[in-house]
């Protein structure tokens, strides 16, 4: 087979960042550009109308694209080489240079990966999210979506909202079957499911789980997708509305790094289900759609082939939001502290304070921590304009999970209580735009 033409980069005189992460800043108008070049630019929000990535800051965007960017605040020009990968890298980033490293633009890496390597591996670290710079560029989103859509779809009265409540017990005995604390009964066949990396691993969750959403009426289905080099399967399980244009996506994921995954992402699968239990007798007007995505681990593919699948059947127009889980159920010290994470993306900011209200309860014992990452499935949704947010234990903050895609991430060392008053906040806030 012919060699395949990779993304390796050397920094071009001129405009550039350097790898040991001093920028020079690119600014006003640039000469067109030659041909292999890549530009890695910091902007303002929405001010780039193609681009080949866009990852969010707080307050402005970073952007590959093909032809230099006017006005960035920061910019690095690149060009391609062959037998490499050129990745956009959030951090937190260290002073010193990583490996393969070309350029820093706002807070972001560019760095170059062999082919065949692994980028957690290359990098020597899994607290960094690599995204490998896409081939084609595709246009900005004309306007965000869901917009009016998501405050048409508040409702449920007071007392609707109060019988949303989450049985702990059952969190806690969904969680240690999905995590192989306890073995599984599937289609007659009793085995435990001690990790969700591997594809037999995975086919045995999605079979475990399209057993529970049955159950309780959901209709489920599965999506295969081809990215790449990359094959996988998410899975979605819908209860309609009477609304048949508006759906609210809950998401999280199901595979692994190859260990047990209690908290990263078996917690955020079981509060899901947990939403969906809590809203399966309700009648909706805004349908509810589960989805368990594949390969987050690998970089965000199933979530990312997902919504670009709706992007091309038009169906990302009845999506009123994301309410992507992402590890919920770790709290060490007790202090109930979560993010909601929407970066000021399109309209996600609205979304993120509907789920803050419903979080604010007094009897929840929930405080908020500001944070912002494109690290967990709700980032690939506002590449589309779609309102997304990830819903999150204190990752960012001073109460990170210290077995993090380690194999000792297991139940024992989870916060079952805080796991129910987290699960009940998303729960409440789905029953909001459902109801």
């Amino acid at each position: 087979m012919a060699a395949r033409l990779h993304r390796s980069i050397a920094v071009v005189a001129g405009c550039a960042v350097l790898a040991l992460g001093s920028a020079s800043c690119a600014t006003g108008e640039q000469d067109a550009p030659e041909t292999g070049q890549l530009h890695v630019s910091l902007v303002r929000k929405d001010t780039v109308a193609a681009f080949l990535n866009r990852l969010a800051t707080p307050d402005g965007q970073l952007v590959a694209t093909r032809a230099p960017v006017e006005h960035a605040w920061q910019s690095a020009t690149l060009k391609e080489e062959r037998g490499a990968s050129l990745h956009l890298v959030e951090g937190p980033l260290p002073d010193a240079a990583l490996p393969g490293e070309r350029a820093r633009v706002g807070g972001f890496a560019v760095v170059a990966i062999p082919t065949g390597h692994d980028a957690h591996d290359w990098l020597g670290s899994h607290r960094y999210y690599a995204e490998p710079i896409a081939e084609r560029e595709v246009a900005a989103p004309r306007a965000a979506l869901g917009q009016g859509a998501l405050a048409l779809s508040e409702g449920g009265t007071e007392e609707e909202l109060a019988d949303i409540t989450i049985d702990q017990r059952y969190l806690e005995a969904r969680l240690k079957e999905l995590s192989g604390a306890t073995p599984v009964t599937v289609n007659g066949r009793t085995a435990t499911l001690r990790e969700r990396g591997s594809a037999s691993g995975r086919s045995l969750a999605r079979a475990w789980m399209r057993q529970h959403y049955e159950g309780m009426g959901f209709t489920v289905e599965e999506h295969p997708y081809n990215s790449g080099f990359r094959q996988g399967v998410n899975l979605t399980a819908e209860k309609a509305g009477a609304d048949p244009s508006r759906v609210l996506i809950i998401s999280a994921h199901y595979d692994t790094v190859s260990n047990a995954g209690a908290d990263d992402d078996g917690s955020g699968v079981v509060s899901s289900l947990a939403i969906a239990r809590a809203l399966k007798d309700a009648k909706l007007r805004v349908g509810l759609r589960v989805v368990a995505f594949d390969q987050e681990e690998a970089g965000l593919v199933g979530s990312s082939a997902y919504a670009r699948a709706l992007d091309r059947t038009g169906e990302l127009e009845q999506i009123v939001g994301v309410l992507d889980l992402e590890m919920t159920a770790y709290d060490s010290n007790d202090d109930g502290k979560y993010h909601v994470i929407h970066c000021d993306e399109n309209t996600s900011a609205d979304l993120a304070a509907l789920v803050e209200s419903a979080a604010a309860r007094a009897e929840l014992r929930l405080t908020r921590v500001d944070a912002c990452t494109n690290r967990s499935d709700h980032a690939p949704f506002w590449r589309y304009g779609v309102p997304a947010v990830a819903i999150s234990q204190n990752f960012f903050g001073d109460d990170s999970n210290p077995c993090y895609h380690r194999s000792c991430d297991k139940v024992d060392r989870l916060n079952w209580d805080y796991m129910r008053r987290l699960t009940e906040a998303a729960a409440r806030a789905a029953a909001k735009l459902t109801l």
